[in-house]
């Protein structure tokens, strides 16, 4: 008889027809979410599982024994964790910030007029029009065509600002090669966005199916929710995420009815993000010393028991409580200077899969930023380093092209 191997099971999941959850009843799994179109998704690892609530008996008896031990409430608790890749998870963030992710803009000399390009200041210039009515905003990654200069047409420009008359001075990474004022061309933001929206919350809940092919056994966990997401960015290594889940029920297929889900959709392809590939820019300064920086989303996810019912009647999320730590080699006393004085600052991270200059990537963007502490370990002979943990807050400013969130994400890859 065969015994299971990690290697041979596969994740799956889908979203059901609605994110809406009856309290008392649980849907059919064959209608909603129904057996076709489901996603294999990577992972490193799995700790999904169906938890009941457990009763002891407290009797005294003069056997002095344990007569009685009953099951209760039934929930899904667990995480899947994987490395960070392009569109790989797009899913699991948009049901994390309850939104809806934004689709790609482009805008053209018939709104601009002309755009020009100086190395020295990094800036794209517009003519006429305004960039961020247009749709742009801080964080997008967008390309363009049909520029006179062909290396400015080659590759992702990442948007760190707006300045001037209307939004017109567009500040982006990489500096582009300087290019006198061209009345013919196109830029286009790549693949979609997405934030934590202040209204028209969008509740989201999948079925995530575990098949264990080698021994025919397939775990159905239902109704689960995304409860907010862990991303670690190391100086060095692959950068890895956590999407936790809690669910209300677990339902078992073997043999001929396993698996569940029928013919599912390959895994994506993508490459793994680097951190050491990219940009960090913490404050409007591009950071060089850090070794590292790990967000978290925490939408502390509760189910309650109910009286006549096996199964919570609901999988309640949340605030988006979004902390984090940024760890870096101790150079001077800024980023000290900004936690003792409560400094608000942003903080930009962009994450690409190779060097080339139209690689797959990514942009996370925290517009509001606190530092909780300032700690800087002194030991050892060599380089000393200062660890800063973060609250980030709603934006509530009024800066050109930043959205009033908490969090912003832009991956080139995500449909």
């Amino acid at each position: 008889m065969s015994l299971a191997e990690g290697v041979q099971a596969r994740i799956s999941y889908k979203a059901y027809a609605t994110g809406a959850i009856d309290s008392n009843t649980q849907p059919a799994s064959g209608t909603d979410p129904g057996a076709s179109g489901a996603q294999i998704v990577r992972r490193v690892s799995s700790s999904l599982n169906l938890t009941k609530d457990t009763y002891q008996s407290n009797e005294i008896r003069d056997d002095r024994q344990i007569a009685d031990f009953r099951h209760g409430t039934k929930r899904v608790t667990g995480s899947i964790t994987g490395e960070f890749s392009p569109s790989t998870y797009w899913d699991f963030f948009e049901a994390s910030c309850r939104g809806t992710a934004g689709t790609a803009v482009t805008i053209d000399q018939s709104d601009l007029t002309t755009l020009s390009a100086d190395h020295s200041t990094s800036k794209f210039t517009a003519a006429a029009g305004d960039p961020v009515a247009l749709g742009l905003r801080v964080g997008d990654i967008f390309r363009a065509t049909s520029l006179s200069d062909s290396d400015n047409n080659t590759k992702n420009f990442i948007i760190l600002s707006f300045g001037g008359t209307s939004n017109r001075e567009i500040t982006v990474f990489p500096a582009p090669d300087t290019m006198s004022a061209d009345n013919g061309f196109s830029l286009s933001t790549i693949g979609q966005t997405l934030y934590i929206p202040s209204t028209n919350f969008v509740s989201r809940k999948f079925g995530i199916e575990e098949y264990n092919e080698d021994i025919d056994i397939a775990r159905l966990f239902t109704e689960c929710r995304a409860a907010g997401f862990t991303l670690n960015l190391p100086a060095t290594g692959m950068a890895t995420c956590e999407f936790p889940f809690m669910g209300r029920d677990m339902e078992v297929y073997e043999a001929s009815n396993a698996p569940f889900y029928t013919s599912p959709t390959a895994e994506t392809g993508t490459g793994i993000f680097a951190a050491v590939n990219g940009l960090l820019r913490v404050n409007g300064a591009v950071q060089g010393v850090v070794t590292g920086i790990s967000i978290t989303m925490n939408l502390a996810p509760s189910s309650d028991a109910v009286v006549g019912q096996d199964f919570v009647p609901e999988v309640f999320l949340g605030s988006a409580n979004i902390t984090g730590q940024v760890t870096a080699l101790f150079e001077n006393a800024d980023l000290i200077n900004n936690f003792v004085d409560e400094d608000e600052i942003d903080i930009l991270v962009y994450l690409t899969t190779t060097s080339a200059v139209d690689t797959p990537a990514a942009t996370i963007y925290l517009p509001r930023v606190k530092f909780g502490a300032a700690n800087v370990a002194t030991q050892g002979m060599g380089a000393q380093s200062i660890t800063m943990p973060f609250q980030a807050l709603k934006y509530t400013g009024s800066a050109a092209g930043v959205v009033q969130t908490t969090i912003r994400f832009a991956d080139t890859q995500a449909s």
